[in-house]
């Protein structure tokens, strides 16, 4: 642990801060600036609506919608016409119509756990944290009229977080199927120090993204550092304990979407399928479902790169191929299939059927990713993704203890 080597790095907040948090925890992040294609609902009239939800179908043709419909094809072709120019669609849900809109923002990556955060931030100035010692210091928040001075803390780390984003990564902040998507990197990474809101409740510290879900890799440093240092302990002590709050966990936050996507393709039999939405969809899910299983199992995350050895024991008790463990371990800390075999390694001898079939589920993931494959074969991948969630989610309370090694 190394304090005050980034005071000198701009901090920002990703989001609006709640009046009621008084604690901040100040971490060292690369950011990117990117263009991301996004959906925004329109106000719209139920014949537009319904021509669109027939195209997203798959029908194409402005005589054959016009049939299906019973109304003129001048009309249809007109709505249609505009649907491009205007680059609407209608929503997954098919109760609305949406514009397909390009935006900016900025994407950061942790340094210590390499991990991106889950949302993208907007343009925001720079914070002004007065430091008054190695690894405390305050900056104010609210409106002119109601100043609240915030705590926070600087949890520095030798890490880098300079990789940047990845197709798959991106793909998550993007919720267009529209085959023009461009959601890309349109600058150099920037060194900065990225501000966090913190609660605690009976397990201890949370750090809170701006999704108001607990970031639980860093949850975990922090109460590490907690555990190892006397200076954040007497910090975390004046962390009030918050009010019983219901906050839904990273991992169902992306099985949410998981399950909006996959209810989107459900909709008629010629659904686009937006491919690359839907494996980074998959990625994140895998990733937050090893997150989760450590947080519940009180799993500390892997110090060091698995050896040779080790990917080939991997490799032999959970049947996968020679080469994919040890590609698996030389992939970027955030790599969900990474993540899956540190998981894997840790959990040689358990008995925890899970831990099986999170292996099967990642090296399906890893062959599609790597082969391709056709979109139903994605499409069915995700069910049983979204399955394995569920399913870790609905026992963990009775069955993670079981997991022992």
């Amino acid at each position: 642990m190394a304090f005050d080597a980034n005071q000198s790095l701009p901090p920002y907040l990703l989001g609006a801060w709640s009046w009621k948090v008084r604690h901040a925890l100040v971490t060292p992040a690369t950011r990117w600036r990117v263009f991301i294609e996004d959906q925004e609902p329109v106000e719209h009239d139920i014949i537009l609506n319904t021509v669109l939800r027939i195209r997203q179908a798959g029908e194409t043709d402005p005589s054959r919608i016009a049939d299906l419909l019973q109304l003129p094809e001048p009309l249809i072709r007109y709505l249609l016409a505009t649907a491009n120019q205007e680059r609407l669609d209608a929503s997954r849900s098919g109760k609305s119509v949406v514009a397909l809109r390009s935006t900016v923002g900025w994407v950061y990556r942790d340094a210590a756990t390499g991990e991106l955060w889950p949302q993208p931030g907007e343009q925001m100035e720079a914070l002004e944290i007065r430091f008054s010692g190695s690894f405390r210091g305050r900056f104010e928040s609210g409106t002119a009229g109601r100043r609240t001075s915030i705590d926070a803390l600087l949890l520095d780390t030798h890490e880098t977080g300079d990789l940047e984003p990845t197709a798959v990564e991106l793909a998550r902040f993007s919720r267009s199927d529209d085959a023009r998507m461009r959601t890309a990197v349109i600058s150099s990474g920037e060194p900065c120090l990225v501000v966090s809101p913190v609660t605690k409740d009976q397990s201890g510290l949370a750090v809170l993204t701006t999704q108001d879900a607990p970031h639980l890799s860093l949850g975990r440093l922090l109460n590490t550092a907690v555990d190892q240092h006397e200076s954040v302990a007497k910090w975390a002590k004046t962390v009030p304990m918050a009010t019983l709050e219901v906050r839904k966990s990273p991992l169902e936050l992306s099985l949410d979407e998981l399950a909006e996507t996959l209810e989107h393709l459900r909709v008629g039999e010629f659904r686009t399928l937006a491919t690359p939405h839907l494996t980074a969809l998959i990625d994140l899910a895998l990733g937050r479902w090893v997150d989760q299983y450590r947080h519940h199992a009180g799993l500390a995350a892997a110090d060091a790169l698995l050896s040779n050895d080790d990917c080939r024991t991997v490799s032999e008790n959970y049947g996968l191929g020679a080469n994919v463990a040890v590609r698996w371990a030389s992939a970027p800390r955030s790599d969900s299939r990474r993540k899956v075999l540190e998981l894997l390694a840790a959990r040689l001898r358990s008995t925890d059927p899970r831990i099986r079939d999170l292996s099967v589920v990642a090296a399906r993931y890893d062959s599609i990713v790597v082969n391709g494959s056709p979109p139903q074969e994605l499409v069915e991948l995700a069910r049983q993704m979204a399955h394995l969630g569920q399913l870790l989610l609905s026992e963990e309370g009775s069955t993670h203890g079981q997991a022992e090694g």
